[in-house]
């Protein structure tokens, strides 16, 4: 009985591992790569196998972690050539469409349910300091990979991906603090109903 408890509780979560296709429009597209041509992206979902152009495709992230960023054949020269403002602009865009600050909710809310009996101070401090932290290269999911050599995009992408992760860690701290409210209040009412 328990291992097939076990596999009822397994197999969703093997049947969600797949890979991801992320366009340069910034679509995820969740689905099973079969084949990469210079042309064309070959893929499965569900029973059907579709395609797309590759220069449509910024990178894959595979089910088992790795990811494959496809460079388009477009100049460098195209990026580099917008004005300042303009790549500014786009960095921004790109940033609030392609950018994930999970950790600055999950990180901020675990530190404010946790240290709740301080008034959520550790929460307060935990959230500030992620916030506060610029993000890495690494994490940079530009729409086209040369505009990464644009500094003035990467300006602009950085400050807008900096007010996402303020925005995830002001809203982790929200919810962590409702959460502990929620959380002590029951424990309040067991408490107190076990008295009478």
């Amino acid at each position: 009985m328990r291992y097939f408890l076990f596999l009822l509780l397994l197999l969703p979560a093997l049947s969600q591992a797949q890979d991801v296709i992320l366009r340069t429009s910034g679509e995820e597209v969740p689905a099973k790569v079969v084949r990469i041509t210079p042309d064309q992206v070959v893929y499965m979902t569900g029973t059907d196998t579709l395609q797309m152009p590759a220069a449509d495709v910024f990178l894959i992230r595979y089910a088992n972690g790795t990811k494959e960023v496809l460079t388009k054949q477009t100049s460098t020269t195209t990026a580099l050539a917008l004005t300042p403002a303009q790549a500014e602009q786009l960095g921004r865009t790109d940033a609030r469409q392609l950018f994930k600050a999970k950790g600055a909710f999950w990180g901020t809310f675990a530190a404010t349910f946790v240290t709740a009996s301080a008034y959520g101070v550790g929460g307060i401090a935990t959230g500030a300091a992620i916030a506060a932290t610029p993000p890495r290269a690494k994490n940079l999911i530009p729409s086209r990979p040369e505009l990464l050599q644009n500094p003035d995009y990467v300006r602009g992408y950085q400050k807008q991906a900096q007010n996402k992760k303020l925005g995830k860690a002001a809203a982790g701290f929200g919810v962590g603090a409702g959460a502990a409210v929620v959380t002590a209040t029951v424990a309040v009412l067991i408490l107190f109903s076990q008295w009478h």
